[in-house]
């Protein structure tokens, strides 16, 4: 099948065109010699901010755009950049080369079967919500069940109805973004279900806008059942407490969060994995296992603030540009940092601690992260590399799945055995054995 395929020589490609895979391919053109290529699957660039209403930008364009407006910012950058745009382009494999030989990326497009060979890659892929099957919901399968990506791009793109009255499920800040999609919509709100006994969101902002909009927040319950022939008439859900069993009227489901990185392309590579996430591990340089494949945006985690995807798309980008300018890359011995649950990950995955780096905006600009499985209140957080616990902080409350920076500077490096790494554990002040691992 591939036997006549068209082959291309690149400096840079990079897989993925939304806002991390734009910032990369513009960071990288400001090099004018290098032959760049962008890849993306959609006929369009811009990514999820094409069918978004929130308001994007601040930290990567300087300003704030609404999504489609950002999306059309970007494209427009693009442009005007000289590099090679190739849409509708479906990334089939990677071949990862051995050190000093060229990667190949093979693509399957409307101009046929094409295969890139490039010196550097970017993978830019993003992420994508845990659907119904996923999550095991049980019931039937009428219509009117979407994800948030199908609701923004009917309603938003579309701007057609998709209901008259809607459940959301999960409690993640895009929930929240779900409502004002829907009221925007013409529909009404039957509430929001939450399986943990916290929100997945800051609580504050979550019941301002319950208020608002005149909806319930149902929390510690669960989906026991969707109803519905041709088109779902309620949904059947039990709250967790006393296991009270109670229907909710709607006609649309909205299935929320529990993104997962989009990283199917490493399957079958070298490209080592976060036993977490499931994403590509990486390094200070956000570069992965195999030498000069790069990773950033949303494929390194699950969903996470656009402009930090920007931002690591750049970095990603100047980490290129680096390498270019010294032939011999350095050769530092990274260590390994690792999470335990309910720490759903840590990027970067391996530091090298001669070039940490303080910033006094880090909490604006976190370039050493972590994110929590469910809300936490009054848990501490932990490093300890074998039996020496290097660094450890208190803190009031950690919302779920909201990115905290991990201040590494603070770290006792000079306590840190090599071989063993370091592990981040949290517990709970009250209850230290439901959050201690060991």
């Amino acid at each position: 099948m591939f036997d006549n395929k068209k082959q291309i020589s690149l400096d840079v490609v990079v897989i993925g065109g939304g806002p991390a895979g734009i910032s990369a391919c513009l960071e990288l053109s400001r090099a004018p010699a290098l032959k760049i290529a962008i890849l993306e699957t959609d006929s369009e660039l811009g990514g999820i901010p094409r069918a978004c209403h929130i308001y994007f930008g601040m930290r990567d364009r300087k300003r704030l755009y609404n999504g489609p407006t950002y999306a059309q910012e970007l494209n427009r950058l693009i442009q005007k950049s000289g590099v090679e745009i190739h849409t509708q382009a479906h990334v089939l494999n990677i071949h990862a080369g051995n050190p000093g030989e060229l990667h190949r990326i093979d693509v399957a497009s409307p101009q046929g079967f094409e295969s890139f060979e490039s010196r550097f890659v970017i993978l830019a892929t993003g992420c994508f919500e845990s659907s119904r099957s996923h999550r095991l919901i049980p019931g039937t399968r009428p219509s009117g069940i979407f994800t948030v990506r199908t609701l923004q791009e009917i309603a938003n793109v579309g701007h057609r109805k998709p209901g008259k009255c809607a459940l959301i499920i999960e409690s993640e800040i895009v929930s929240l973004s779900s409502v004002i999609t829907l009221k925007r919509a013409g529909m009404s709100i039957a509430g929001i279900v939450e399986e943990d006994s916290k929100l997945k969101t800051y609580p504050f902002p979550a019941r301002l806008i319950s208020l608002f909009y005149s909806f319930p927040i149902y929390k510690g319950t669960s989906v026991k059942t969707i109803l519905g022939d041709k088109r779902v008439e309620a949904v059947e859900l039990i709250r967790k407490e006393d296991q009270k069993v109670f229907q909710v009227e709607c006609d649309t489901v909205v299935i929320t969060g529990k993104f997962r990185p989009d990283s199917a392309l490493i399957n079958n590579t070298p490209i080592e994995r976060d036993p977490s996430t499931l994403g590509p591990l990486v390094d200070m340089d956000l570069m992965t296992s195999v030498p000069n494949i790069f990773a950033a945006g949303n494929v390194l985690r699950g969903a996470d603030i656009h402009d930090l995807c920007a931002l690591e798309g750049k970095k990603a980008a100047r980490s290129i540009l680096k390498r270019l300018k010294y032939t011999e890359p350095e050769k530092n011995e990274c260590i390994s940092i690792r999470a335990k649950s309910p720490i759903r990950y840590v990027v970067p995955q391996k530091i090298v601690p001669g070039r940490i780096r303080s910033h006094f905006f880090s909490w604006l600009y976190p370039e050493y992260s972590i994110q929590v499985e469910q809300t936490l209140h009054s848990p501490v957080l932990e490093a300890w590399s074998g039996n020496e616990r290097i660094w450890k902080k208190s803190f009031w409350r950690l919302i779920a799945r909201n990115r905290y920076t991990l201040p590494v500077e603070k770290f006792d490096w000079n306590r840190v055995d090599k071989k063993k790494g370091i592990t981040l554990k949290l517990q709970n002040k009250s209850s230290v054995s439901e959050f201690v691992h060991t």
